[in-house]
């Protein structure tokens, strides 16, 4: 057994209390003999450190014992900042503190805080889990060429780690590998690599430059989520799937080279990615939830073979201008588009049955969509706030239309329903001020509440006659409608249902009517004419035609019940009661 300690260590014994060693060189014969070669007399009093020959368990321990030390806690002591084990081989051994041959413990260096410089053993064939975490000031590490694998959460946390150079020999890169290493500028992944585990460079803020020439299939979950500073990357052609979380807030992503097979698009991919202009994904059957969300400069998209497309997967996309869907695709999602405010064409396949919940919320740029013949069913707010929408056809197939699914649509101006839709929902056309004609199907049978609420336009309306009740502020402020002729099977019709329906000069109402509810047709200052089928007076309260100029309205009731009204409370207060010639 030798030892070999550099002059400068030597000198140590000679020199008065207070001056220390800063570099040490040390040779180990056999294993287990560390401890005795750098005893507690010297054992911290180095900054950098060599060490060469066997190491055993034993060994590590103590190397690990002077790593860990972060504070000198005598005037002779130093804080070891640069370990260089090139020349050390790691034994296999099955003591207290087992070991792999060439292979560095797990977590050896977990938090050794004042670590700098690593350099591996030659040996090296793998770099153990959590090897280095948390190790925030290592700059430099040198791992050998024949190192094939770095082991989940290696150099997690290595926060001032800027450059690393991975082995040519390496094949795979496990999770949360170089996690929150914000640093880092670049990496160069070697073509051996078949696996970039999830999380793999998550968090590496700084990373602006990666070479990917190797041949794996995926770019698995959140491989570089928070790689702000990523601003191109090229994709190879091996890769079919891009994970959940991918590429997800990488701000500064101005394009990435896709392979020509991609299929599949995770959750949340590229969310965020604020400065993505394009992305080629013809070939994509799969796009997940969130997968484009927010990416504000994206412009078109473009997918040929689509199968499912997720909830929220374009939403907030405000530079995107043209989508064209092809493919098998089913539904448009809950909010797939919502947000899209540059949003002008739309082709969806003829395949898609439902338009999710605020499908297209928000597309104030689109002027037309053409719905595909099979859609069957259009769910609540899906096109709400489309404020250049100027036409809309739903097509004959569709049975359900939700609630709020053009509301606030300003500019549409007319309106074909071909559907066997059985209920207008409440506030379906809530605020379309534009809107001047509609046709609805004879399948309707009541109109829900403020779902003609401030059509301001809209001065005719023809009722199905299988309509049997109008909501609550049905038609509020349909200013420009003159005659409403409510339909036979109408029962009731709802409170504020016409209120403030200035323009209104003519009312018929059928004779099945029974109720009437509290100011029904409040304002309505231009009725002149109300006409009423029943020979019995329907419920009213004493607001249901308050504001109606009564002493110029002519109330007409069937021939022989004018002294039913008369007989009533609320109707006898109206002067004009007149019977039907």
């Amino acid at each position: 057994m030798t030892i070999r300690i550099r002059l400068i260590a030597l000198l140590l014994v000679l020199l008065p209390i207070g001056v220390a060693a800063q570099q040490m060189t040390v040779t180990t014969d056999s294993v287990g003999q560390l401890g005795k070669q750098l005893p507690d007399s010297i054992r911290y009093t180095m900054q950098e450190l060599k060490i060469s020959g066997p190491l055993n368990g034993n060994d590590l321990k103590i190397i690990q014992l002077i790593t860990n030390r972060l504070k000198p806690k005598k005037p002779t002591d130093q804080v070891l900042t640069s370990l260089d084990l090139s020349e050390a081989t790691i034994i296999e051994g099955k003591g207290n503190y087992r070991t792999r041959a060439d292979v560095l413990p797990a977590a050896m260096f977990l938090n050794c805080k004042a670590l700098e410089r690593i350099v591996l053993p030659d040996g090296t064939l793998e770099v153990s889990r959590s090897c280095f975490n948390g190790c925030v000031s290592l700059k430099e590490v040198v791992i050998p060429d024949g190192c094939t694998q770095i082991s989940d959460y290696a150099f997690n946390g290595c926060t001032a780690l800027k450059e690393i150079r991975l082995p040519l020999d390496l094949t795979i890169i496990e999770n949360h590998a170089f996690d929150g290493c914000r640093s880092l500028e670049s990496i160069d992944v070697p073509e051996g690599v078949t696996l970039i585990d999830v999380f793999a460079f998550n968090n590496c803020s700084s990373l602006a430059k990666v070479d990917l020439e190797c041949e794996i299939n995926r770019i698995s979950s959140s491989t570089f989520t928070g790689c702000s500073q990523l601003r191109e990357l090229a994709l190879p052609q091996s890769v079919t799937l891009i994970g959940s979380d991918a590429f997800k807030g990488c701000a500064a992503m101005e394009s990435i080279q896709m392979p020509d097979a991609i299929s599949e698009i995770g959750n949340s991919a590229f969310e965020g990615c604020i400065n993505l202009r394009s992305i080629e994904m013809t070939t994509a059957a799969r796009i997940g939830s969130d997968a484009f969300k927010g990416c504000s400069n994206l412009q078109s998209v473009e997918i040929e073979t689509a199968n499912r497309i997720g909830n929220a997967a374009f939403q907030n996309c405000s530079g995107l201008q043209t989508v064209t869907i092809d493919g098998n695709l089913q539904a448009i999602g809950t909010e797939t588009f919502a947000g899209c405010t540059n949003l002008t064409a739309v082709s969806l396949p003829s395949t898609v049955k439902t338009i999710g919940i605020r499908a297209f919320y928000e597309c104030k740029s689109l002027v037309s969509i053409d719905l595909p013949d099979g859609v069957t069913r259009i769910n609540d707010h899906a096109f709400e706030g489309c404020a250049s929408l100027k036409h809309i056809t739903i097509p004959n197939l569709v049975k359900q239309m939700g609630s709020d699914t053009f509301e606030n649509c300003t500019s549409l101006d007319s309106v074909n329903i071909q559907g066997f839709v059985e209920k207008l929902e409440s506030d379906v056309f809530r605020y379309c001020h534009s809107l001047r004609t509609i046709i609805l199907p004879v399948s309707i049978k009541s109109i829900g509440d403020n779902a003609f609420q401030e059509c301001s336009t809209l001065s005719a309306i023809t009722l199905p006659i299988s309509v049997t009740s109008i909501g609550d502020n049905a038609f509020e402020k349909c200013a420009s409608l003159h005659t409403m002729i409510i339909p036979a099977a109408c029962t009731t019709i709802g409170s504020a249902s016409f209120r403030e329906c200035s323009g209104l000069t003519r009312l018929e109402l059928p004779a099945a009517m029974k109720k009437i509810g509290g100011n029904a047709f409040t304002k309505c200052v231009s009725l002149r004419e109300l006409v009423l089928g029943s020979p019995l007076p329907p419920s009213i309260t004493h607001s249901s035609f308050k504001g109606v100029v009564m002493s110029a309205c002519r109330v007409i009731v069937p021939k022989g019940a004018k002294s039913n009204y008369r007989n009533d409370k609320s109707w006898a207060k109206m002067p004009q009661i007149v019977e039907q010639q």
